[in-house]
């Protein structure tokens, strides 16, 4: 099985938002921005991020 490896370095949208259940697994949801050095622009690009455990 081949994996794509994203290594993503910015400033936090808001709060994380986690959810826990019952059953011991937790969910995290948070907005990222990062800055693309290479683009000559103020807005950064927005990545919505999910992380199960």
């Amino acid at each position: 099985m081949n994996l794509n490896v994203v290594n993503l370095v910015g400033r936090a949208g808001a709060n994380p938002d986690i959810k826990y259940f019952d059953s011991g697994n937790a969910v995290c949801k948070v907005t990222l921005a990062v800055n693309r050095p290479t683009r000559n622009s103020d807005q950064p690009d927005w990545f919505n991020l999910g992380v199960t455990r």
